[in-house]
């Protein structure tokens, strides 16, 4: 074996390791595992779960979690709504702790009892109801 191909053959050994290490790494965290966040010139911490990618986003208009769906925090969002409000409730619930089901954007009554339930274990009214209450405490830190 040449000097050349010896250097070619490492540098594909080591690429296919490095490959593989950050798949394996991948699997074994799985979901709702914290990452660090790569972005720049923000102070976020990113967390996984199902469809989306919980960050804490702290810019000079906003501070708070976020799944990228939605910036609301004083709309109300009730059973029989769809989109991304929806799922940006989801996906704080799930990241919270509470589970919904699936991300899907529609409100139903699977993300209706995760709601209720989450309200009732911040100490608010429970309605079901995604109010300026609800949505400060799904996006403010614990």
């Amino acid at each position: 074996m040449s000097m050349r191909s010896s250097a070619r053959f490492r540098s594909t050994i080591t690429g296919a390791a490095v490959c593989s290490a950050l798949a394996l790494g991948s699997v074994l965290a799985g979901p709702g595992t914290a990452v660090a966040s790569a972005e720049t010139g923000q102070n976020s911490t990113s967390v996984s779960a199902a469809s989306c990618n919980v960050i804490y986003r702290v810019s000079t208009n906003y501070k708070g979690w976020t799944a990228n769906y939605s910036w609301a925090w004083n709309i109300n969002v009730a059973q029989g709504d769809t989109g991304d409000r929806v799922r940006e409730i989801q996906c704080l619930l799930i990241f919270k702790g509470f589970g919904v089901g699936a991300v899907d954007g529609d409100f139903g009554p699977a993300t209706r009892t995760a709601v209720v339930a989450f309200q009732k274990n911040r100490g608010l009214d429970y309605d079901g109801i995604v109010g300026a209450n609800t949505w400060r405490k799904l996006r403010v830190r614990d």
